[in-house]
């Protein structure tokens, strides 16, 4: 029963990325069939730069999602780590928003060129997560008064209880015992 949740994390990884292998071929070949097969009329040079642009940073995501999902294995053949865990929020969550994102404008790009805007939302969306920290900070920056100097009664009163402070720990320590 050792490593059980390892187990289970590495089963759910690897049925993760297997399903996702297969929609990132077909949504491509999809494209690319439709786009410079069937409608090679309407293609321009913008066309191949965003696509080439987009798909790159979506392989760049794929691969290493693929490379940290993969689990570890000792030369005995036990299972020392199983990977990222691709259910889990934060960095790995947004990879995986991206390479949605893509597939969505590479298919609806196919009926308008509009649907590059679509990328749009990721700027947005970065914006909307981020403005509660950015309102702090600028609100913490903002009320932030200037400190006064410290004045020569301030000095005197810090010296003060700096004495006082060294002067308890000169004392003796008794302990019971």
């Amino acid at each position: 029963m050792a490593n059980q949740s390892a187990k289970r994390i590495a089963q759910q990884n690897a049925a993760r990325m297997a399903t996702l292998s297969k929609v990132f071929v077909g949504v491509n070949v999809v494209y690319l069939v439709v786009r410079y097969v069937v409608q090679y009329r309407s293609v321009c040079w913008s066309d191949f730069v965003l696509y080439l642009g987009t798909a790159g940073l979506e392989t760049f995501l794929y691969m290493n999602l693929y490379a940290s999902s993969r689990p570890r294995y000792d030369p005995g053949g036990v299972l020392v780590s199983a990977g990222t865990d691709l259910g889990q929020p934060g960095l790995v969550s947004y990879m995986f928003d991206y390479i949605y994102i893509s597939w969505l404008v590479h298919l609806l790009s196919l009926a308008t060129r509009w649907a590059w805007a679509l990328y749009l939302a990721i700027p947005v969306y970065l914006l909307v997560v981020a403005a509660p920290y950015i309102r702090q900070f600028w609100a913490a920056n903002a009320g932030a008064e200037p400190q006064p100097a410290a004045t020569a009664e301030d000095a005197a009163r810090e010296k003060k209880r700096r004495e006082k402070k060294e002067r308890k720990q000169q004392r003796p320590k008794y302990v019971r015992g």
